[in-house]
């Protein structure tokens, strides 16, 4: 879950908004309740169920699109069941943005003055990273999810628990990939622990320290492994061709391949790949 704490104090700090609010929905639901507010005189806010169509943050949800209103309460261009809370609050201008997950909306920011201010352009932009940083999260979150229970199964396919056709393999081969270049982004210390444990348990190194890839030249072969060419691999790691070619070349001297699919072979032999 985004942490919305250590987010809201900063983006009230930075903004000058006298209250933000939001929550979080689950997949493909049409409400969400809010669940964290910043800066409320009272608990009117707290736990109210926001509709799809129904207010400005229902607005946002049906419409995938941030959207602003000067006076909440006199507007005419959004429903009214939430009046009484906003008016509890005393909010006049109140923006909202959503938190996108691969194009579902998964909940709604707000922030808040109780005057008719207009909301300054870094208010806006404060807000929308917000937003956006809580659905990065959110899609790491689930990512890691649904990651280690592919994790489970390479560990079970490893023991012997149960034979393990090349499907299933392959399903542990792009799980791998994908993570490594989900790594790339990750600076919370927290997912980033979580998402090396869940790498590796996805293999098991038995190679020495001589021979032992480097991150990078595992992130290369793993991509390699997915029959991705150079120009692709490049883009998906943001390195140039030249580098993506050196780090095959010295990712083949440590395990003494002839060639890509080489490496990529003895890479798994090793361990160092699933």
């Amino acid at each position: 879950m985004p942490s919305f704490g250590s987010s809201f104090h900063a983006l009230r700090d930075r903004s000058g908004l006298d209250i933000v609010f939001g929550g979080i929905a689950r997949p493909r639901a049409n409400h969400f309740a809010i669940s964290h507010t910043l800066g409320g005189r009272t608990d009117r806010l707290n736990g109210l169920v926001i509709r799809t169509g129904h207010g400005l943050g229902g607005l946002v949800m049906a419409s995938a699109r941030a959207a602003t209103v000067r006076d909440y309460l006199s507007d005419g261009h959004i429903t009214h069941a939430y009046d009484a809370a906003v008016a509890a609050e005393r909010m006049r201008t109140v923006s909202a943005f959503p938190v996108i997950v691969k194009g579902d909306v998964r909940g709604v920011i707000y922030g808040a003055t109780r005057d008719a201010a207009t909301l300054t352009p870094e208010a806006s932009a404060a807000m929308k990273r917000v937003a956006d940083g809580f659905g990065y999260d959110l899609a790491v979150e689930e990512a890691l999810a649904q990651r280690a229970e592919v994790a489970d199964a390479a560990e079970r396919m490893r023991s012997g628990e149960h034979s393990a056709p090349d499907r299933e393999w392959e399903d542990v081969r792009v799980a791998f990939a994908e993570l490594r270049e989900l790594a790339q982004d990750v600076e919370d210390a927290g997912i980033r622990a979580r998402l090396d444990a869940i790498l590796e348990r996805m293999t098991h190194p038995r190679s020495s320290s001589g021979s032992r890839l480097s991150a990078r030249e595992v992130d290369v072969l793993a991509l390699v492994a997915m029959g991705c060419g150079n120009s692709e691999i490049g883009t998906r790691l943001n390195l140039g061709a030249e580098t993506v070619k050196s780090y095959l070349r010295t990712a083949s001297r440590k395990l003494g391949a002839a060639n890509r699919v080489e490496a990529v072979r003895l890479a798994r032999a090793a361990g160092q790949l699933p």
